[in-house]
């Protein structure tokens, strides 16, 4: 393959590599819009269809209301009005003027308007059913209800007077005791009691400590000098002999730990040249050689 030939394949690959991202964004991109769309349509067709169908029933039944005021204006004038039924039900009979039906004006007036001409059209029928039957037997009694809000609180009962005692006929109830109420405003102050007698004589105290010592005080004036005193004995020389102390053994003192090592020495001079020593013992005879690693014979180039 020469050069040129690859360089326009390699060309061709980035052109697809462009084409297969463009496509694939383009697919996610078509994708997410669908998810999101979708949905929001159908739900805005489902609303724009429960209006329609709304206005339409709306309209269907101002459309019946304007068929009976028509066939209330007939009765008053005497008209009777023959209305063409479907195959299969017998020749029409004539219709009562019914009083014109009001026009609806909300959603639920046209719902409850619309099941009351139902119930009527199943009463009246001109294709010969008759009445409705006896009403039957009355179904099973409901769930009971949800309890009601609690009423308001009752008025005040009068006060019973002062000197009125509970009889037998008054109810009896057994409340515990309520909490106690706040406490009141104090009172005004009182006046001054008289003065109590005397109390007891307590017991002696503990004696205290002695003060401490008082300052020295000043020295007195000299006193007169005194007479002179007898003339003493006259003090008497002795010589006392006194033995030699024993002389006490001294013991002596313990060695002390030997001193760390000192250092090494400087080595000394060479010896002297030591003598020879005798031949060593001989080996013992080795075994013959091979040719294992000899190369095999060749001939010369040439033969």
């Amino acid at each position: 393959m020469d050069k040129a030939t690859e360089q326009r394949l390699l060309r061709e690959g980035e052109g697809l590599r462009r084409v297969a991202f463009m496509g694939i964004a383009i697919s996610t991109i078509a994708t997410l819009t669908a998810i999101v769309a979708i949905p929001s349509i159908y739900s805005y067709v489902q609303h724009i269809q429960s209006d329609l169908q709304t206005e339409v029933d709306f309209c269907k039944q101002l459309s019946h209301s304007l068929f009976g005021k028509y066939e209330h204006l007939s009765a008053i004038k005497g008209e009777t009005i023959k209305i063409k039924r479907q195959a299969g039900y017998g020749d029409a009979a004539p219709v009562t003027a019914a009083p014109p039906a009001p026009e609806p004006t909300s959603y639920d007036q046209l719902v409850h308007d619309t099941h009351a001409e139902q119930q009527e059209q199943q009463q009246c029928c001109s294709c010969g059913a008759g009445a409705a039957g006896p009403a039957g037997p009355p179904g099973p009694d409901g769930a009971p209800g949800k309890d009601g809000q609690a009423g308001n609180p009752g008025a005040n009962g009068d006060d019973a007077a002062p000197d009125a005692a509970p009889g037998p006929d008054d109810f009896c109830f057994d409340c515990p005791a309520g909490e106690p109420g706040p406490a009141g405003n104090p009172g005004p102050k009182g006046a001054p009691g008289n003065n109590g007698e005397d109390g007891l004589d307590g017991p002696d105290g503990t004696p205290g400590q002695p003060g401490p010592v008082g300052p020295t005080g000043p020295a007195g004036a000299d006193g007169a000098p005194g007479h002179p005193g007898e003339k003493g004995a006259d003090g008497v020389v002795e010589e006392v002999h006194v033995p030699a102390g024993r002389p006490e053994p001294v013991e002596a003192g313990r060695e002390g730990a030997p001193g760390p090592a000192g250092d090494a020495g400087r080595d000394g001079a060479p010896g002297a040249k030591g003598e020879d020593g005798a031949p060593g013992a001989a080996g013992e005879v080795g075994t013959g050689g091979g040719c294992d690693h000899c190369p095999p014979p060749r001939t010369a180039p040439g033969y």
